[in-house]
């Protein structure tokens, strides 16, 4: 499964030309929230791991004044979540 940890290891190593937080809220929607944000020139975006297992990934493309990716998933989405994250991870890492 794909998570926080995930991000900091396949992930943002390779994002050299972006501004990375780390955030933690204990009172998210869907319980505590652990944030992950990121921010270039060319995109931005966030995802949300939730204490309940839901979900949200929001990518915008500056370049292209563009949403890439707006999307949250359920804690039963299991395989769509995988699909998603790795899709997000393909498109900030082969075009950032």
């Amino acid at each position: 499964m794909k998570d926080i940890n995930w991000f900091k290891n396949e992930v943002a190593p390779y994002l050299t030309d972006y501004e990375i937080q780390y955030r933690f809220y204990s009172n998210g929607d869907f319980g505590p929230l652990t944030q992950i944000r990121f921010e270039s020139l060319k995109k931005g975006g966030t995802i949300e791991f939730w204490g309940l297992n839901w979900l949200g990934i929001f990518l915008y493309d500056h370049d292209k004044d563009d949403l890439v990716l707006n999307v949250l998933l359920e804690p039963h989405e299991t395989e769509k979540k995988e699909l998603y994250l790795g899709m997000l991870q393909e498109l900030l890492l082969d075009n950032p």
